[in-house]
């Protein structure tokens, strides 16, 4: 999707709607407001494309693949410390701010940018959104996301985002002193 006329934006937040059984992802962008929906199907579609996108975009990882999964988890490990200035991410209860149309994403592009950004392009009908995001930010989205679909208790089959490492038989970064 390369529609020019997709407001892009930095600024986003998730809201679980119980009663849609959904998540909306509503980004302020250039005066205007603009809320699409996660169906469980499109969430599980988001996690995957940007776990893939974290792992195929670190050249570290690409690199060494046998300890791509160190690699990243202590990517993302610090990118959560960084996002969140050393408090802690957690999850925060909020409404959305107003009763809104019920666009349902129905495609969603994830780009690596040469600048170490990512895009994130979703389209729902007529609406499209793209989200312009440092690596640190998508590690937060992929975190951020995945919690709310737990919140929600979708128990999606994700696995683990980074693939185990045979140094380490897991997929949990190894401390060293």
């Amino acid at each position: 999707m390369t529609d020019e006329r997709a407001p892009t934006t930095t600024s986003f937040s998730f809201h679980y709607s119980e009663s849609e059984d959904r998540i909306a992802l509503h980004a302020p962008t250039d005066g205007d407001e603009t809320v699409v929906w996660l169906t469980r199907r499109m969430t599980t579609g988001l996690l995957v494309a940007l776990a893939t996108l974290i792992a195929r975009s670190n050249p570290n990882a690409l690199r060494t693949p046998e300890h791509a999964a160190e690699i990243l988890g202590f990517e993302h490990q610090n990118a959560l410390v960084i996002a969140s200035g050393g408090q802690g991410v957690r999850l925060q209860a909020s409404r959305l701010p107003k009763k809104l149309p019920l666009r349902l994403v129905e495609q969603i592009e994830l780009t690596a940018l040469t600048n170490g950004r990512g895009r994130i392009a979703l389209r729902a009908g007529d609406s499209r959104l793209s989200l312009e995001l440092p690596r640190e930010n998508l590690h937060l989205l992929h975190d951020q996301v995945a919690g709310l679909a737990k919140h929600a208790r979708w128990n999606l089959e994700l696995g683990e985002p980074w693939p185990a490492s045979p140094a380490t038989g897991d997929s949990q970064p190894r401390v060293t002193h």
